[in-house]
């Protein structure tokens, strides 16, 4: 996966697609987790643009990013709300985590920062 998300990388993000910005996907994913009553993981979950309205709704999720400038963005917008996350530091197509979830969310601009088609596969 792309690792060019540094903190220069990381401002120009938050500054562009502030939180509670949304093209319908945190709508789409409130929808689709609505019923889910245990553990929800985010891959890709960046500076917490969809996990941090997640969270506020009441879902039990955590976030799984490759970029610890972006992890680090996350973590202090969640201070901020007051909000308890759960972060793992970790590539998409090769991580493994004691917890059982009820529901992976992928969102498709993470899925697109994928390198080579057999990265993807075993991301899926």
């Amino acid at each position: 996966m792309y690792s060019s998300y540094g903190e220069l990388c990381t401002e120009v993000y938050d500054l562009s697609k502030p939180l509670g910005y949304s093209v319908g996907d945190v709508e789409f994913y409130l929808e689709c987790l609505s019923n889910i009553k245990g553990k929800v993981l985010e891959v890709g979950c960046g500076s917490g643009r969809v996990l941090i309205p997640l969270l506020r709704a009441g879902i039990d999720i955590e976030g799984l990013d490759n970029s610890a400038a972006m992890l680090d963005s996350c973590r202090r917008r969640c201070d901020e709300l007051n909000l308890d996350a759960t972060l793992h530091n970790n590539e998409m197509h090769n991580f493994s985590l004691t917890n059982k979830y009820d529901a992976i969310i992928i969102p498709g601009g993470s899925f697109q920062l994928i390198e080579g088609r057999e990265q993807a596969i075993t991301t899926l």
